[in-house]
């Protein structure tokens, strides 16, 4: 588990850099929680406590204090930030929406980052900047790569290798980077393969996977002020197996294109334009008869996800003002399809489904004196969905999705072009107390729109339904947080509280239709609130005390009913040792019980809870030397005691004959060797 530790400013930066990275560099993991940062491009250099090998996004972030995962197998954890999930989140991979390519979520944004192909990663909580696209209630996430830095050699690199015992599973990576300032050229490739896991009670859990990622990257500086980047991306999943699903998955690839043009400006009060192009496709099937035991009816779902889209960014300081300001757009495509193994079409799963999102934003950052930052920012976008298939039939007997849709009590028609004209903002002021003490407010509204498995899926067979709703109206986020923070000789610390007045939420709930469940989607008026505090204690030069705390509570207001999917209480305390080459930590995770659930079949609520959740608590240990000639040797022991748990979000193992969620791994030790050049 990675464990974060506090650097305390008049901004605060939760900072857990986890590997060692390209040359002397390290993968930094920004959480911006409380108060804003003052600069943009501030990055923080805290040392690193490690973690256990991970290539997965997901599996990253669900090791963050505050941040957990929705778990189907041993790849492609799904995010959850302060109880949203899903497209309540902005993911970007270098500045690329990637989007899934699998209804039932096998395929999350973050299963195609792999970890160690970026050179940061910055978590931003809640809604603080308008920058990245609409929506982002929940926070934005960015993966993100930077120009390679040379010495007078001109080359750069990093070889490395993992194995980790549970599992067997083990990775082989390359990064290789060659250049100057005027240019460069950045080659990057991993490879992974798992086998199914073991739980705390020793029970197999179905959970390999093989992961294949390929990257090229060049860049060329065109004259003193101006740069070209470039990139392509492939990533490959293939026999990935879930243990939360009925089906697997033989593969699931993403193609990612990427153009960065950038200028800065010498004179007058713009200061840089940034011009962000780039194109994802990404191909994914599932059965549930090609990797486990087939029944009586074998079945696949070959789907596709196309997402195009650009982002223009200025930079500019007027009136004393660090102004943000752009457009961006952003175009996504999906097909799915429901087939019997002879490749016969029995439902049109996502019928064509079309959004098309054009924005405009603006956000302004001003320095009111020593004490004082104010920052706001508004946002506008023009939404346009359709499902460019709606009457295209399939199946026995024959429906088109249009005719599913109105079993769930849609209108005829109800596919057809829709406009939504979202509007968004934040407001933010940061006011020191004092050199030690410092508070912080942010007043928010955030606009999602419906994504296209809540518009659009058409399910409808023999055993259960799934249909969406193409009337959906969008969320509205509202959202109130305050923060305090203090920056003592003996502790640094931060308490944030955060409320979240959502009118429309959607909500995915199962209902009975006649001897068989429907899942369907409305809108209820829904709030979510919660606190975190953060803590860091130097013991002396070499040892410190950490602990984190997270809280979250979800409400459908409606029906009075809690939300599903809501993380228990969670402690997290960690001491670390540090001595010039050595570090050394432990890990000591506490995690409640949860109990405001809503079960799938209940009345009136949302029913994507599998059960109440008992509590537990683990224990994870690591060390870590690097060595004067590059090499770094890191190890450790992840659940020490091998205990027995589920994360209470993780979907239900429908492979074990219970209604338990999918468990998390028993003890598993591992090791990595890197050898950076």
């Amino acid at each position: 588990m990675i464990k974060t530790t506090l650097s305390l400013a008049i901004a605060t930066i939760i900072s857990a850099p986890v590997y060692a990275g390209h040359d002397d560099k390290t993968l930094v993991i920004e959480i911006t929680s409380g108060l804003p940062q003052v600069e943009n491009t501030l990055k923080s250099e805290t040392s690193a406590v490690q973690a256990s090998p991970t290539t997965d996004g997901g599996e990253l972030l669900q090791s963050l204090s505050g941040v957990s995962g929705i778990r189907m197998g041993g790849r492609s954890i799904d995010p959850v930030i302060r109880g949203q999930s899903q497209t309540q989140l902005n993911i970007l991979l270098d500045g690329a929406y990637v989007h899934g390519g699998c209804p039932n979520r096998m395929d999350p944004p973050t299963s195609y980052s792999n970890v160690d192909s970026y050179d940061s990663v910055t978590v931003i909580k809640g809604n603080r900047t308008v920058v990245y696209g609409g929506g982002g209630s929940g926070g934005t996430v960015l993966f993100e790569r930077d120009w390679p830095q040379f010495d007078e050699k001109g080359y750069s690199g990093e070889l490395s290798a993992s194995y980790q015992g549970n599992s067997d599973r083990y990775e082989l990576g390359a990064d290789v980077a060659a250049g100057s300032d005027k240019g460069y050229i950045r080659v990057i490739g991993h490879k992974t393969e798992a086998d199914n896991y073991e739980d705390g009670d020793g029970n197999e859990v179905r959970s390999s996977f093989e992961s294949l990622s390929k990257s090229l990257l060049v860049g060329y500086r065109l004259t003193d002020t101006t740069t070209l980047e470039a990139s392509y991306e492939k990533q490959e999943e293939d026999d990935v197996l879930f243990a939360g699903a009925g089906m697997d998955s033989p593969y699931a690839d993403a193609d990612t294109t990427r153009l960065k043009l950038t200028h800065e400006f010498e004179q007058g009060a713009l200061q840089q334009m940034q011009l962000e192009l780039y194109k994802s496709d990404v191909k994914h099937n599932m059965d549930n008869y090609s990797l486990r035991p087939s029944g009586m009816m074998k079945m696949q779902a070959p789907s596709t996800s196309d997402t195009e889209g650009l982002r223009l960014i200025f930079d500019a300081r007027a009136a004393d003002i660090d102004w943000t300001f752009g457009a961006d757009m952003q175009n996504n495509e999906r097909n799915a399809e429901l087939q019997n193994a002879a490749g016969v079409v029995q439902r049109i799963m996502w019928p064509g489904a079309e959004i098309k999102q054009t924005g405009v934003f603006a956000e302004g950052e001003k320095v009111l004196g020593a004490d004082d930052i104010v920052k706001g920012g508004l946002r506008y976008d023009l939404i346009k969905a359709q499902a460019t298939r709606r009457d295209e039939t399939a199946g026995m007997p024959v429906y088109s999705s249009d005719d599913i849709w109105q079993m769930a009590g849609a209108p005829a028609g109800a596919g057809e072009e829709r406009t939504e004209h979202n509007v968004g903002g934040f407001a933010s002021w940061t006011h020191r107390l004092n050199d030690q003490y410092s508070v912080e407010s942010t007043l928010s509204r955030s606009v999602r729109t419906a994504d296209a498995t809540e518009r659009y899926m058409a399910r409808f067979t023999m055993t259960g339904d799934w249909i969406g709703n193409p009337e959906l109206a969008p969320e509205k986020h509202h959202q109130l947080e305050v923060s305090l923070q203090g920056n003592l000789e003996s502790v640094n610390w931060s308490a944030t509280g955060w409320y979240n007045r959502v009118n429309d939420y959607i909500l995915r709930q199962t209902v009975t239709a006649g001897m068989k469940n429907r899942d369907i989607y409305r809108n209820v008026e829904a709030e979510l609130y919660g606190a975190e505090l953060e803590a860091a204690y130097p013991l002396n030069a070499n040892w410190q005390l950490g602990s984190s705390l997270a809280w979250t509570v979800g409400n459908n207001l409606d029906d009075d009913t809690p939300l599903s999917r809501i993380a228990p209480l969670e402690l997290n305390s960690s001491l670390d040792y540090q001595k010039e080459r050595l570090q050394m930590g432990v890990e000591w995770q506490l995690v409640s019980s949860q109990k405001d659930i809503c079960l799938s079949g209940a009345a009136n609520c949302g029913g994507q809870d599998v059960r109440k959740t008992p509590g537990y608590g683990i224990v994870n240990m690591h060390a870590q030397y690097e060595f004067e000639s590059g090499l770094s040797l890191i190890a450790g022991v992840d659940n020490l005691m091998d205990k027995a748990y589920t994360v209470h979000e993780s979907r239900g193992d429908v492979t074990t004959g219970t209604s338990y969620q999918v468990t998390e791994p028993g003890r598993s030790a591992w090791i990595r060797v890197t050898q950076s050049f």
